[in-house]
């Protein structure tokens, strides 16, 4: 398989947490994705493109919507799209895949994402390949992050975990849940991309973490996503109870009648082929 992407295969091969607490993930990202499809309106009958589909939450939900078209999840992790076929009962379809890259079993009337398009090594190229996919006047959905100032409840848990955790360099191959922070920034790669009537919406909500769970069973599921994990696994000094205390006692204030809720910022982007 033709992929520039590699680095990014063996990143979600490793990250057993979003197979392990999907359904928490799910609860905790659900209304993001929602407002993507949203977005769509009346999709029914359509050919639907899900990228980066994961664990296959939002292909199911999208299926719901499309009623007799088709839904394809593609993703690049093998082990999400093991745990995606687990959990539908065939009437959906999931392609493993570099969606920069590779050829995609359009063509499609929609492209849809719950932030699965913000780590292509090339952007333009990916999007590219994504219009390629397509059929005439096509719609692309996506919601992706905005900046880290607008995401407490990313950067509460993880600040605190690295008052203990000091972070290596971050590598420029690294997954960046923020490179499409910059509106701009989107525009510009859509438009490269030969996509049309680009828009960005803000979209802004409180994230319940963990899905929707007290201050103790929060910090252990944002432990198990935050990037001190991985220094902790592999350095015998540390060990994770102390990282986990300090990030308790930071979404401490956070926690109403045993829920951690904390504001969280998207754009939902639409755009067009034509």
């Amino acid at each position: 398989m033709n992929t520039t992407n590699e680095a990014q295969r063996e990143y979600w091969r490793t990250r057993r947490a979003w197979v392990e607490r999907q359904e928490q993930m799910d609860l905790q990202l659900g209304v993001f994705g929602v407002a993507a499809m949203e977005a769509l309106q009346d999709i029914s009958q359509m050919d639907v493109l899900d990228v980066g589909c994961g664990c296959g939450h939002t292909t199911l939900q999208l299926k719901d919507r499309v009623g007799d078209g088709r839904v394809v999840g593609v993703d690049i992790s093998e082990k999400l799209l093991d745990a995606a076929r687990s959990r539908s009962q065939g009437d959906v379809e999931f392609l493993e895949a570099d969606a920069q890259v590779d050829a995609l079993q359009g063509p499609y009337d929609i492209i849809f994402s719950r932030f699965g398009v913000m780590f292509f090594a090339d952007p333009v190229a990916a999007f590219r390949n994504l219009r390629a996919s397509t059929s005439g006047g096509a719609k692309l959905s996506f919601v992706c992050w905005q900046g880290p100032e607008k995401n407490p409840w990313i950067t509460v848990p993880n600040r605190a975990a690295m008052t203990l955790v000091e972070l290596p360099s971050r590598s420029p191959d690294a997954p960046d849940p923020f490179s499409f922070a910059d509106p701009d920034r989107i525009t510009e790669v859509l438009q490269q991309a030969e996509w049309t009537n680009v828009d960005v919406e803000s979209f802004t909500t409180e994230v319940t973490l963990g899905g929707g769970v007290n201050s103790r069973l929060a910090a252990l599921h944002a432990y198990e996503f935050s990037p001190v994990k991985a220094v902790v696994d592999s350095t015998s000094s540390l060990q994770p109870g102390p990282v986990v205390d300090v990030v308790q006692e930071a979404l401490k204030p956070h926690e109403k009648h045993g829920i951690v809720k904390l504001p969280g910022a998207a754009w939902v982007v639409t755009a067009r082929t034509q």
